[in-house]
């Protein structure tokens, strides 16, 4: 028995030694260092034609053999962060205590011949008794944040002073941040996930796509322990997560930016959602508009408005919005399909669309409307001709633009303007749920925090010896600092200056 417990003690003293080697520490460091590199310069989780665009099949083939086209979830890489994570905390668990130590201890008055060793030192001879130069000296320390402790042996008077114990903390506030920034990512892999959604206008969705399954499902999968919540749904062709609520696109909008002539250019400025949630009983929760930077989140999981597209085959429906024009509130929009009569009340009018244009832009010489072929389906100006009916009797036809410098012709009292093509596009969201964000955020907060007190904070500690004779103390100073010793040579110069005042 005794035998096998020293066996089970070798093996562990190994393990620990194994561990606590600085040597892993800057070996795995560096691993993780040309693997972050190629994680930076191998786009993850792109499509199959994005990577077989930019390489060969054959360099496609090892890539994904590899893992390198998702890289921060193969097990290999969660297995490096375990590596460093344990290197890091066995460091910290080993090294710590003795700091500790240091850093509670209390300081005990020294031999002459170790004050004579510390590296600064300075007498200064007072005219008076040693009461006097005492109180001098504890002044001077106290004014400059030292704390103080007076020993006295005999003739022997001694006063032992330190500052700073605690930023000996800095390195092991560093290394808890690097520990909180690796386990927050080490969740973000196992319980989280990276999906997208293209949700066309009008439409709902109870899923996302995933780029990545979520690692604990596929372990405890495999492991036949617990079933993977993700589906396989044969339409997309890829998995998809549920999300227990339904997301719905309520619009999509983008914005151009303008010429100085108020006409829009072409070139996106901004694109932006109005996304709702519904539980599962069809009842709104909340409801946002989405754009870049600006994201929705709910139930952990957050949605990223990326992209957009047109959906192919849609027939969408304009909106118009409809106002008196002496009445300065909204107005009211009304959905409108090509090609059909819709009557509207308020103006006791029915209104016709008779065609739609995706880029039209009115003269301001002749106000008549020029229109323009795009080599895309974005909606730069859409424009709209309308006819206007009272009852069966046509009234008038106009064009109606998105932006429009001129007026079109509103013969009556009541003004018509284009609100948007609904029902046209998708909006394109990216969605990510990391449950270990926040613990991240927590360690880059330390990241800041550690490294300023560990290169700029120090354990100063100073001994000053008194000696009474002949109505005169002479006042011997001497101190040490464990890092920064140009600064505390200012600091203690500026001590021992106060003391000779």
């Amino acid at each position: 028995m005794e035998n096998q417990k020293g066996i089970i003690e070798r093996a562990a003293d190994r393990v620990w030694k194994f561990f606590s080697s600085v040597k892993l520490a800057v070996i795995l460091l560096i691993i993780l260092a040309i693997l972050s590199i190629i994680g930076t310069v191998i786009q993850q989780n792109e499509s199959p034609e994005l990577y077989l665009r930019e390489y060969s099949q054959s360099t496609v083939d090892l890539f994904e053999m590899l893992g390198f086209f998702d890289m921060y979830h193969t097990w290999w890489y969660v297995l490096l962060l375990f590596l460093f994570t344990a290197n890091l905390t066995v460091c910290t668990l080993d090294r710590f205590p003795t700091a500790w130590k240091i850093m509670r201890a209390p300081l005990k008055p020294l031999e002459d011949d170790a004050v004579k060793a510390l590296p600064f030192r300075k007498e200064i001879v007072f005219k008076g008794d040693l009461a006097k130069a005492s109180e001098r000296v504890k002044a001077a320390l106290h004014a400059h944040g030292y704390r103080t402790t007076q020993f006295s042996s005999g003739e022997s008077h001694q006063l032992a002073s330190q500052k700073g114990a605690y930023s000996r903390m800095g390195v092991y506030i560093t290394h808890v941040s690097i520990l909180l920034i690796f386990i927050g990512a080490l969740i973000g892999a196992f319980f989280g996930f990276k999906a997208f959604l293209n949700l066309p206008e009008g439409k709902a969705s109870d899923v996302v796509y995933l780029r990545n399954e979520p690692l604990w499902d596929r372990i405890m999968s495999a492991l036949h322990i617990l079933k993977s919540p993700v589906i396989n749904d044969p339409q997309a062709g890829v998995p998809a997560m549920p999300l227990g609520y339904y997301v719905y696109c309520d619009s999509f909008d983008v914005d151009y930016y303008v010429s100085p002539n108020g006409m829009p250019t072409g070139m996106p400025s901004e694109y932006h959602s109005t996304l709702s949630i519904y539980d599962l009983n069809r009842t709104k929760v909340l409801e946002k508009r989405i754009r870049v930077n600006d994201p929705l989140t709910q139930n952990g999981v957050t949605f990223y408005q990326s992209s957009y597209g047109p959906v192919p085959g849609a027939e969408g429906r304009i909106v118009l919005n409809i106002r008196k024009k002496s009445d300065p509130t909204a107005g009211q929009d009304i959905y409108f399909e090509p090609g059909v009569s819709v009557f509207v009340p308020s103006i006791d009018r029915s209104i016709k669309v008779l065609g739609f244009a995706p880029y039209a832009m009115r003269m301001r010489d002749s106000g008549q409307v020029q229109f323009f072929r795009t080599d895309n389906q974005e909606y730069i100006n859409p424009a709209v001709e309308l006819e206007v009916f009272q009852g069966k009797k046509s009234l008038y036809k106009t064009l109606v633009l998105k932006a429009d410098p001129g007026k079109p012709y509103m013969p009556e009292d009541y003004v018509i303007s284009y609100r948007s093509f609904w029902g046209t596009r998708y909006t394109g969201l990216q969605v990510t749920k990391d449950p270990g964000v926040w613990i991240v955020y927590a360690g880059f907060i330390m990241l800041c925090i550690g490294p300023f007190i560990a290169f700029f904070g120090s354990h100063r500690k100073m001994w000053v010896r008194f000696k009474e004779s002949k109505g005169e103390t002479a006042v011997l100073v001497a101190g040490s600092s464990n890092r920064n010793r140009f600064a505390f040579e200012r600091a203690f110069n500026k001590i021992t200056a106060d003391i000779s005042r």
